[in-house]
């Protein structure tokens, strides 16, 4: 295939086309270094990428290659290497594609130079040993902060075990069950942690060519306007326009419902010990009212505190650390 990748570095912008695999990489001597150049933007057959992943810099005349480019300080050559990943990531703005009909629902991210198309909590730690799992949407995820800003690394930092985040922005109570148990055919846990996100979303799955993509019913479609991005894929847009249209119609979130009692259902026949609380008012309500869990306190209202996360609508690290307190030192959670 036929890619067009164009790198703005703070001195000068770089056009090339590869004809991929055959090509696959972009490779830029630079000979004079008077002040530092920076990486400003990628992008690929017009869609923007990340300016960190497979690129790395060889400073000339030693054994030296940096990895994830930030600056550019001396002679050296850039190089910025396209690989399958790198592609799929970038068409489907992270959410991961699986040539698997039945796989995990997720986004993948770059942490600390580590970057792969495995499912895996936020933080990386890994599912080895003994572990508790944290689901639900960008509220557990931590939008807009740092991943150790969020209530599950700061909640197994306080208690001293470990609490993995498992949050996927904009994701319902269907995408949790779908990875939770999952998760638990490979790796079983016996306790979890859900706030749980407002019922009016779904998990919506397509297929374009040989991958599966689910992505969450409320993402945006029309931030991307380059044909070579999945969210301009013909089956997407219908299958998203379905889905929404089931939601309208489902003024009871009978669906959410539906499957919120899988989740309880699957924790008992399990014996995994389920915490679950919410963000929203209505959410919480429905709690209340349930059994089968252990029903924590409702997440700070974002009003708690004036500071909001960088994109300046989610919660700050301060509503995150309230609610490891609250859960921690108000309810029978340990």
């Amino acid at each position: 295939m036929l890619l067009d990748i164009e790198i703005k570095f703070s001195n000068l912008t770089v056009n090339r086309q590869l004809d991929y695999p055959t090509q696959n990489k972009v490779e830029i001597t630079f000979g004079e270094v008077d002040c530092p150049i920076t990486v400003e933007s990628i992008s690929m057959n017009g869609i923007s990428t990340n300016i960190f992943y497979n690129s790395s810099y060889k400073i000339a005349n030693t054994d030296i290659e940096q990895h994830s480019v930030h600056s550019i300080e001396r002679p050296g050559v850039y190089t910025l290497t396209i690989d399958d990943l790198y592609i799929r990531s970038h068409r489907s703005s992270t959410w991961h594609c699986s040539e698997k009909p039945n796989d995990f629902f997720f986004t993948y991210e770059f942490t600390r130079s580590s970057f792969v198309d495995v499912y895996r909590d936020r933080n990386h730690t890994g599912f080895e040993g003994n572990f508790f799992p944290c689901f639900g949407c960008s509220f557990t995820y931590g939008a807009g902060q740092a991943d150790t800003s969020a209530w599950p690394y700061l909640l197994a930092k306080k208690t001293g075990q470990n609490f993995l985040n498992l949050g996927i922005a904009s994701t319902g109570p269907d995408g949790i069950y779908h990875n939770m148990s999952l998760l638990h055919r490979q790796f079983p846990y016996d306790k979890c942690v859900i706030l749980v996100p407002p019922f009016e979303r779904r998990m919506v799955h397509t297929k374009i060519g040989d991958l599966h993509m689910r992505v969450c019913s409320n993402v945006d479609l029309d931030d991307q306007q380059s044909d070579f991005h999945f969210y301009n894929d013909p089956s997407l847009r219908e299958q998203i326009g379905l889905v929404r249209q089931q939601i309208l119609i489902d003024v009871e979130n009978q669906y959410s419902i539906d499957y919120f009692q899988r989740i309880i259902k699957f924790c008992e026949n399990r014996q995994i010990d389920l915490y679950c609380t919410a963000w929203t008012q209505f959410e919480y309500q429905y709690l209340k009212q349930k059994e089968g869990f252990t029903l924590l306190p409702a997440f700070p209202h974002i009003n708690t505190f004036e500071e909001r996360a960088d994109d300046g609508q989610h919660p700050h690290e301060k509503h995150y650390r309230l609610f490891v307190d609250q859960i921690t030192n108000e309810s029978n959670f340990l």
